[in-house]
Formats: C-alpha cells, structure tokens, sequence
C-alpha cells in the first residue's frame, strides 16, 4: 500500500493539473460550482465531541476545493 506521503504527492500533482486545465478554460460556472462546493454547511457539534464522519469527509471535499480554486487563482494571477 503506498505511503502517506504518496498519497500526498498524488493528491497534489491531480490539484496542480486540474488547476492549470481550469485556467485555460476560465469557466465562470465551474468556478461558481467550485466556490459553492468549498463552503461547509453550518454545523453546530459539540467541540468535545468526536466529529461524526460524514462531517470529516464535507470538511475534507471543502478544503480540497479551496485548495484547488487557491492554486486556479495561483496560476490566473502568474
């Protein structure tokens, strides 16, 4: 099974290609799409409590989108 670190570098190299392929298309809708999709939906959990997994995995899908519209905007602005 590949390491952390692999899975880290995949996950990276598919956000830079995704990004630069977004900037040649400079599609308004996919950004709107991708803006909607990198805000969490409030949730009110206890902060003592463990983070119930579907959350875990909306915070994760959000913050990957933030990531790659940071690496769109990144790349537009170059």
């Amino acid at each position: 099974m590949p390491s952390t670190d692999a899975f880290e570098g995949r996950l990276l190299a598919q956000r830079k290609i995704l990004a630069r392929l977004l900037t040649h298309l400079g599609d308004a809708e996919l950004r709107a799409f991708l803006e909607e999709r990198s805000q969490l939906s409030a949730h009110e959990e206890d902060p003592g409590s463990d983070p119930d997994p579907a959350y875990a995995l909306e915070s994760a899908l959000a913050e990957e989108m933030q990531a790659i519209l940071a690496e769109w905007d990144r790349l537009r602005d170059a």
